[in-house]
């Protein structure tokens, strides 16, 4: 690595957006959820327990596979990424006995626990898990070509796993070196052909001094990722690396499986789109860059030409259909055009009475919704509830939209979703008291229910202890978010409110214990998530 490249990768945002991976672009295995806590730990086999053995000395896995079958380095590749053995994956890599090398087929599914849901924490330890294995593979792969290895590998597949800025950075430097050294290359073949009609001597002379090394093989050559990218040093090389991808004589390619654009701004995203693949682009988000209802309409055109993402991230832009009908028409044209659309976030744009406008335009049910803080109306939640679109949802988040006046359509929603809805979020709804029994009558009916988050609503206690004989018959729920009642804040004394937090937190999940027990039910009682009304978060 040259000494400019180290330093703009010790310069470079170290810092990863951890929250961004999950949601539309990083779906959860929802049925390795559901069985996460039924199932007993896997016992390894024999042959894993000594691949296990083998990979965790380089020089004991050098050995193994000059003298082991091909087909076994599957196995140990699987147990190097495992157990982060990164020397091992590098010799794995240099004798790889086949063209191509898809991550996802040896590294572990990461994506498997509801509680990354509402735990930072364990959101940070699996997306840095993620983050090892590109970062090894990617890395080693390189490595590989450098040193000019006699590798069968052409094709490394990382997607499914996110990748960090740095290496994003590095592939598309070595990609830009790999294009000017083939050109390099063309220009000295012709130089040679040239020189051919010169006297012998000087023909030689000339040569000589124009040939020079090459660190990276002569041959054609592709990594696979999910691209992401927050800054401007690491957007303008991978846009000459995206670039120079798609020209013949380039030896080392980039293919975006999926691409998250942060906080760079609507014309430097507008850039980096026009460069990225349309046939091969799935996922697309592009959270936090500010883009107005102007830069959503300009940016549209070309969103429109990825007529294959099944996922799209819009949140967290200042996107206003309520009050621009040239962009609600925009939006539901553009949804039009991306027909195989599964999975939808619009959070934190104002989409009030507009829903049904942008999403009848999407064609497929979407599994995946999520509309935080978006401003929603009657008949907004009117429409969700009758759409097309109850037939498949899964995941649904309301958060943070007043639903008071909107309660009875939101009953009718859960009584259209309640076969498979899996992961139900209404935070900080404005749900009362009095909504509560019905609330709990249809919560009753959700046999797939797994995550259910109430939090930030204020409610008795009388009515939080009926949530939990209401949903003790629930056989897959596993997460129970909601906020302390607010009988807890009455007394003026804070250690008398502690006392009764405590007594609630250790007394919740005791009601749900003596429901099921009356009902004859095994199942395990729920994990409770507490918060305060304030939000901050403790997990009992």
């Amino acid at each position: 690595m040259t000494s400019n490249l180290q330093q703009v990768l010790s310069g470079m945002q170290s810092a990863q957006w951890y929250d961004h991976f999950r949601g539309a672009l990083y779906p959860l295995n929802l049925e390795l959820c559901r069985s996460s806590t039924q199932k007993t730990p896997e016992v390894k086999s024999l042959l894993q327990i000594a691949a296990d053995y083998i990979v965790q000395d380089s020089t004991s896995t050098m050995t193994a596979v000059n003298i082991l079958p091909q087909e076994l380095c599957t196995v140990l590749m699987q147990q190097a990424l495992e157990g982060n053995r990164d020397r091992a994956v590098d010799v794995l890599l240099t004798k790889w006995p086949l063209q191509t090398l898809s991550l996802k087929k040896f590294a572990p599914e990461i994506f498997t626990k509801l509680g990354v849901l509402h735990d930072h924490a364990e959101l940070t330890r699996v997306a840095k898990q993620g983050l090892r294995y590109t970062t090894c593979v990617a890395h080693n792969f390189l490595e590989t070509l450098k040193k000019k290895c006699k590798t069968k590998l052409k094709f490394v597949d990382l997607t499914g796993y996110p990748t960090a800025e740095v290496i994003s950075y590095y592939l598309a430097t070595h990609c830009m070196l790999a294009h000017n050294e083939a050109r390099q290359n063309l220009m000295i073949k012709k130089y040679e052909e040239a020189i051919k009609l010169l006297p012998e001597e000087e023909a030689h002379d000339k040569l000589e001094r124009f040939t020079t090394d090459q660190s990276l093989p002569d041959d054609y050559f592709a990594v696979k990722l999910d691209l992401f990218v927050s800054s401007e040093p690491a957007l303008y090389e991978v846009c000459k690396a995206l670039k120079v991808s798609g020209f013949r004589e380039s030896t080392l390619r980039l293919i975006v499986d999926k691409l998250d654009a942060t906080c760079l701004g609507q014309p430097k995203v507008a850039i980096l789109l026009e460069q990225v693949s349309a046939e091969h682009l799935y996922g697309l988000r592009l959270k936090y860059n500010s883009l107005s209802s102007v830069d959503f309409i300009r940016l549209c055109p070309l969103i429109s030409q990825f007529t294959h993402i099944t996922s799209l991230d819009l949140s967290c832009n200042t996107i206003n259909i309520f009050q621009n009908d040239t962009a609600c028409d925009e939006m539901a044209k553009l949804f039009t055009c991306l027909k195989n659309l599964v999975r939808l976030d619009l959070s934190n744009n104002r989409i009030k009475s507009k829903l049904r406008r942008v999403l009848s335009a999407v064609e497929k049910p979407l599994q995946f919704l999520k509309l935080v803080g978006c401003g929603l109306a009657l008949t907004d939640m009117t429409y969700l509830a009758m759409s097309h679109h109850t037939s498949g949802i899964q995941e649904l988040d309301i958060s943070e939209n007043g639903l008071g006046l909107s309660f009875g359509t939101v009953l009718h929603l859960l009584r259209n979703i309640k076969s498979h809805i899996c992961v139900l979020e209404l935070e900080d709804v404005s749900l009362s008291d009095s909504q509560m029994e019905p609330l709990n009558i249809s919560l009753k009916l959700l046999t797939s229910l797994m995550y259910l988050n109430i939090s930030g609503n204020s409610v008795l206690l009388e009515k939080l202890c009926d949530l939990g004989v209401a949903v003790a018959g629930l056989k897959d729920l596993q997460y129970i978010c909601m906020s302390y009642p607010r009988d807890c804040y009455l007394p003026d004394s804070d250690d008398e409110q502690d006392r009764l937090k405590r007594e609630f937190g250790a007394n919740f999940g005791d009601v749900i214990f003596q429901e099921q027990a009356r009902l004859g039910i095994t199942h395990r009682v729920p994990t409770i998530v507490l918060s305060e009304l304030d939000q901050d978060m403790d997990q009992l």
